[in-house]
């Protein structure tokens, strides 16, 4: 076998076996949330992906602009404008896992996201063995 055939094998076994991190899946860009009230905006947080809420589409009728149902008191009174809501998303096992905020109930659930058709966002968020998927559209 010839140095330059062994050369190429060398190389298509390496890229075969690269890294998983090498294989994530893009889901940094801007959506609008499934009812179209808000556009968050995803992108690198340090070593991780955060979602904030970066414009108001339309105000959700009888829904005050702040953060009024959050668990912690402190809280209530921050706008829902600038609210991070997806939260320390790592790339593990072919999906990005994380936490995502609700401000509508103000709870924290595990969550899964990962890219959907015409650049989407799916979003599904848990709690114990229960999970509510949600698409994003991606904002235009």
């Amino acid at each position: 076998m010839g140095l330059k055939k062994l050369a190429l094998i060398a190389a298509s076994a390496t890229a075969l076996l690269a890294s998983p991190a090498a294989a994530q899946s893009n889901i940094d860009g801007v959506y609008k949330d499934s009812d179209g009230y808000t556009e968050i905006t995803v992108a690198p947080c340090g070593n991780a992906r955060c979602g904030e809420i970066t414009r108001i589409l339309k105000r959700k009728p009888g829904e005050p602009t702040n953060d009024v149902h959050n668990d912690n008191p402190a809280l209530r009174k921050r706008p829902i404008l600038g609210i991070t809501i997806l939260k320390n998303l790592r790339w593990d096992d072919d999906v990005w896992r994380g936490e995502v905020y609700n401000p509508e109930d103000g709870n924290t659930y595990r969550t899964e996201v990962r890219p959907a058709a015409n650049g989407a966002l799916e979003v599904k968020g848990c709690v114990t063995l229960f999970c509510r998927s949600r698409i994003w559209p991606a904002a235009r």
